[in-house]
């Protein structure tokens, strides 16, 4: 019975007859209750929000701990989430008002409600995944790199276990008290009061309504570009109602520069059907072959050095003292990139003197630092702490078949590190070698892969110098407040790797020490690597040393790819055909062909590429251009100039990029004409 109506007199009035139909109609599926838990859930997901960043360890307002900012952030959010459960309850009423049927009403009702208890726990999830990879939970560039991401849970932490189960039971039991909250009101408010109130919840709907669509249109400008880094509480930015400070637009899977997965027995496409450069480029690369040695002699053992993780900042005489001699001994490379932000792109540059964007082709099953040594009469060798190399498409160039002593034994911490250094010390040494004496005498190429500066960042007890330091527990992501700890354990970790190789530095060799690629805590916006094409992901330090020759620092740009040339160079061994790969040899390229030229780096999480060249030494432009491209159509796309975080840069030159990103191809093919750049 509605309160303001005579029940003798309400059979006369077909009007109200009709009001009290609708009213028993409400009843039945409660939509009061419905509309008081937008509120009440709206209110636990501000909190809820308030509490993951105190976990975080920042203050809810970005000016600082200000009581007054904080209370009025916490509005916003609530002001936001609000706004986001106005519409589905709008349409809800609408069509309880018309439309009678009260089952689908019900079902309708239930959709409602199990939205809005379900907000909480998405916002809470979105903030988790937003820490880790900088990207929103709903966005195209997290959906585009799914797949990659799944490859990773293997390196998922128990710690990290723990803080998605915090996460969870912080949303699922946010998500419950609003129901006992807005349960318990729906009941104990008499119905005299159920009207008035109703009214009070549709006003602070309108409220938040005009609220929000001032932040929509931007009233508050300074506060919201103030809290484009902290898009992690707010509803409007996860939804993509507003815009997060993000890497760009989204590459397009659909456009014929993507392609899948390859085996060694793929052919990417009928040869009819590739453009001539490209099949140019593969026979060069097919036929070219060392050529004799111009030095007469006996030839030096060549020990590579990849190191997981490792940032150039470690190479300090505190962190690395081994390899920081080695360092200021050697050609030390203090610009030097990566093939990539993860291992299998970085380690395919590595190995082949190729750009990452062959990864895909069937270059990717011929590694010529192998095939090339082995024709020198090298015996080869691959010593490891790791052995996921098919997990993550490495086992075309890393694989038992291509080498003379494989060691390559599940990951197992420190323990897995030290087994590969103390094999790859004997194979150098020729220890317990049953072979003939001929072929004891061989050089040796020892490829050695040190796992330890990856998460979980483990080091001996004397190496644990750096303190205060997260332990083993940490969370991944981690909040920001212990980023300092989870560093100090990260320099930590590189200390043992260094004291672990010391006995592999012997200089008498030629020594090649790189990392697979760089680490990110949290100075681009995400934890770890393989998900943002940044400084922090793609940069990796680089030292060469070679028995003899000079010390030299090379402070402008490198990559991967002139590692694999150095060496020949190192040997004076020449290539029959020196442009077949796409590295230079950094003893023989002057300082000026160095700053010129381009190249390009790949991201794991998705298929992108940044273009690295002069403009990245240049403060005021890009730091890296970023695109998609496909070697195998001969075809690009630009999409947008990044700065070192891997965000969108203000101002963007497309014309530049287009003609950068054009040229670029045009080395890559080594012809004049222009390549085809899509300009959408």
């Amino acid at each position: 019975m509605l309160p303001w109506t005579d029940p003798g007199t309400a059979a006369q009035a077909p009007e109200r007859r009709k009001l009290i139909a609708i009213w028993d109609k409400h009843k039945k599926v409660n939509l009061p209750r419905t509309a008081i838990l937008g509120v009440v859930a709206s209110v636990c997901t501000s909190t809820a929000v308030a509490a993951l960043v105190a976990w975080d360890g920042r203050p809810l307002a970005p000016a600082g701990n200000d009581s007054l900012a904080s209370i009025h952030l916490w509005l916003w959010i609530t002001t936001q989430a609000l706004c986001l459960m106005l519409c589905p309850l709008a349409l809800l009423f609408a069509y309880a008002a018309f439309i009678d049927k009260p089952k689908r009403l019900r079902f309708l009702s239930a959709v409602v409600n199990t939205y809005f208890l379900g907000f909480p726990t998405v916002i809470l999830l979105d903030g988790l995944v937003y820490q880790w990879v900088g990207q929103r939970l709903f966005s195209s560039h997290l959906l585009n790199g799914m797949d990659a991401l799944i490859r990773i849970a293997p390196f998922v932490t128990s710690g990290s276990l723990v803080l998605l189960a915090w996460v969870a039971g912080l949303g699922l039991g946010t998500a419950g008290l609003a129901w006992l909250l807005s349960t318990w009101l729906s009941k104990r408010i008499h119905q005299r009061m159920l009207h008035p109130l109703m009214a009070i919840v549709g006003l602070v709907y309108t409220l938040a309504l005009a609220s929000g669509a001032s932040h929509l249109f931007d009233a508050n400008a300074r506060l919201t570009k103030t809290m484009e880094s902290r898009t992690s509480a707010h509803p409007f930015y996860v939804f993509g109602i507003l815009r997060t400070p993000t890497v760009g637009p989204a590459a397009d899977l659909t456009a014929p520069q993507h392609y899948k997965d390859l085996t060694p027995s793929t052919t990417l496409e009928p040869f009819d059907q590739q453009p001539s450069s490209f099949l140019a480029r593969k026979r060069r690369l097919r036929f070219a072959q060392p050529l004799p040695f111009r030095k007469p002699g006996p030839l030096p053992d060549v020990v590579v050095l990849v190191i997981e993780s490792l940032r150039p900042e470690l190479i300090t005489p505190a962190v690395m003292p081994n390899l920081s001699r080695l360092a200021q001994e050697g050609m030390h490379c203090r610009y030097h990139f990566s093939g990539g932000n993860a291992t299998n792109h970085g380690v395919f540059s590595l190995v082949t003197g190729l750009e990452p964007i062959w990864f895909g082709t069937s270059q990717r099953f011929d590694p010529l630092m192998f095939r090339w040594f082995k024709n020198m009469g090298y015996m080869t060798g691959f010593f490891a702490g790791s052995d996921d190399w098919e997990d993550f498409q490495m086992d075309g160039f890393i694989r038992s078949q291509l080498f003379d002593r494989y060691e390559a034994k599940p990951r197992n911490g420190i323990a897995s590190d030290h087994r590969a250094v103390q094999r790859a010390s004997a194979f150098l040494s020729r220890e317990h070698d049953h072979t003939d004496d001929q072929t004891a005498q061989k050089p040796r190429l020892a490829f050695v892969y040190l796992y330890g500066t990856h998460a979980l960042y483990q080091s001996y007890p004397r190496d644990q110098i750096d303190q205060p330091a997260a332990d083993n527990r940490f969370p991944f992501p981690y909040p920001t407040r212990i980023r300092d700890r989870v560093w100090n354990r990260y320099c930590n970790s590189a200390r043992t790797v260094d004291r672990l190789l010391k006995t592999l530095l012997r200089r008498d060799s030629i020594l090649v020490a790189v990392g697979d690629h760089g680490e990110a805590f949290l100075e681009d916006g995400t934890v770890g690597h393989g998900t943002r094409l940044s400084r922090y992901q793609n940069m990796t330090p680089a030292i060469l040393y070679c028995p003899g020759t000079p010390a030299q620092t090379i402070e402008q740009p490198t990559c991967h790819a002139d590692i694999l040339p150095t060496i020949l160079s190192f040997l004076e061994a020449d290539l029959s055909d020196a442009e077949a790969i796409d590295g230079v040899s950094l003893t023989t390229t002057s300082e000026h062909e160095l700053i010129a030229r381009s190249f390009c780096v790949r991201n794991y999480l998705t298929e992108e590429y940044g273009l690295i060249g002069p403009w990245t030494s240049d403060l005021t432009k890009a730091f890296a251009y970023r695109f998609t491209a496909s070697i195998k159509t001969e075809s690009a796309s630009h999409l947008n100039g990044i700065d070192e975080r891997g965000q969108e840069t203000e101002v963007q030159d497309f014309s530049a990029q287009t003609a950068e990103i054009a040229n670029w191809m045009s080395e890559l093919y080594r012809k004049t004409p222009p390549t085809r750049i899509n300009t959408k």
